[in-house]
């Protein structure tokens, strides 16, 4: 079977979008149903100049039409029909304000209206805020062959928008990033310590020892909204690890993106605490983060990676809804603070912290048991795949 997978998240710089690239290639390799075309991240993010708005769904109707007479994105209309079917990773592509969210849904448009191709978009967040995005959506969403929503709020949001029975190829699968979990302390302590172990230029995690009990922290997505970009949350988080550190013990920040790689770069220049970089190996933030005594952020991935080791979290919100679907998701019932207001809750998210490691083992049992068993159920994200390869 000839397959187009898109997007191949892993050439982002974001330790969860490598995550779940790396996962997607390598376990279609494994299933021997590897993708014969891979789309870049970038062909979805670059504004095209055949595509000026993608506003409303009167856009995707007269764009596909200019696709469809062979005037526009000849590249990937050939791709398209050439292949046999299309496989799209929606990450947490589609929200308000999110251009690549709506070439993702123009894309999976051109696939089924104007190709009659199989297409199953799976591993997604979507947010439903906006009206216009709402209507393409609604109108697209039904198209696919199947969709697989990786938390209840979107499935559930969803589905509430069609009529009963249009959803009934709609399911719920965790995210993949639960299926590369944590290795136990005892498996890599010894060389954590060592200098330079956790540095990936240019920065650094000097003074990181893994053998006496720490704390990560890392920033907000929220952080990335236009509306956002102005705020310096700069000294509110350099007050936080202050306190953390002081309250609870090591601070190791974390940089998993270019948002907070800006954010923790200051507060690791006015505070001095070891720094997990954006260029750091993903499975070495997943062991540290899953091996912490306790995580605090506002980042989905990170959030998973914790868990995957028992570590718990002290939420901040995010760009969607997704921290807070995550955390209804583990069962952590507790408040989610808000990270645009973080100056007047430090002493509430140190006492989160505090006590979530006063829970003991018994908080993190359940939380690594929680995440095997939700780690169990990935695969299901390519059942479509070996189905429509096995019919090929």
């Amino acid at each position: 079977m000839k397959l187009l997978f898109a997007p191949d998240t892993s050439d982002l710089p974001n330790w969860g979008c490598r995550v779940m690239g790396a996962w997607f290639k390598a376990t279609m390799v494994r299933n021997g149903q590897s993708a014969s075309w891979l789309a870049p991240s970038l062909w979805f993010m670059q504004q095209h100049p055949s595509l000026p708005n993608l506003n409303t769904m009167a856009d995707l109707h007269r764009y596909a039409r200019e696709v469809q007479a062979g005037r526009i994105l000849t590249d990937i209309a050939a791709v398209i029909q050439q292949c046999d079917a299309v496989l799209l990773n929606g990450e947490n592509f589609i929200r308000p304000g999110a251009h690549k969210g709506r070439m993702l849904l123009f894309l999976a448009y051109l696939v089924k209206h104007v190709f009659r191709k199989p297409c199953m978009l799976t591993n997604h967040t979507v947010e439903l805020d906006d009206p216009a995005l709402t209507a393409i959506v609604r109108e697209v969403y039904p198209m696919l062959d199947e969709i697989n929503f990786r938390e209840e709020t979107s499935a559930e949001a969803c589905s509430a928008l069609v009529k009963p029975g249009q959803g009934k190829q709609w399911k719920v699968i965790p995210d993949v990033a639960f299926a590369v979990p944590a290795a136990p302390l005892s498996a890599w302590s010894a060389m954590g310590c060592r200098d330079g172990q956790f540095s990936a230029w240019p920065d650094t995690a000097e003074g990181f020892d893994p053998r006496t009990p720490y704390v990560t922290v890392c920033a907000s997505s929220i952080y990335s909204l236009p509306q956002h970009q102005h705020l310096d949350v700069v000294p509110s988080f350099v007050q936080l690890c202050r306190r953390l550190r002081q309250e609870i013990g090591p601070v190791v920040l974390a940089a998993p993106c270019e948002v907070d790689t800006k954010i923790m770069r200051q507060v690791q220049a006015a505070t001095g605490f070891p720094l997990l970089g954006i260029n750091l190996p993903v499975r070495q933030a997943i062991d540290i983060i899953g091996n912490a005594s306790v995580h605090v952020g506002g980042r989905w991935h990170l959030g998973i990676f914790a868990a995957t080791g028992g570590t718990p979290t002290v939420a901040l919100g995010a760009n969607s809804h997704k921290v807070h679907s995550l955390m209804r998701m583990l069962g952590m019932e507790h408040p989610i603070f808000d990270a645009l207001r973080l100056e007047g809750q430090i002493e509430a998210i140190v006492a989160q912290a505090r006590a979530h490691i006063e829970a003991g083992p018994v908080l993190r049992h359940r939380l690594q048991d929680r995440s095997r068993k939700l780690g169990a159920q990935v695969d299901q994200n390519l059942d479509w795949i070996r189905a429509k390869a096995g019919t090929a």
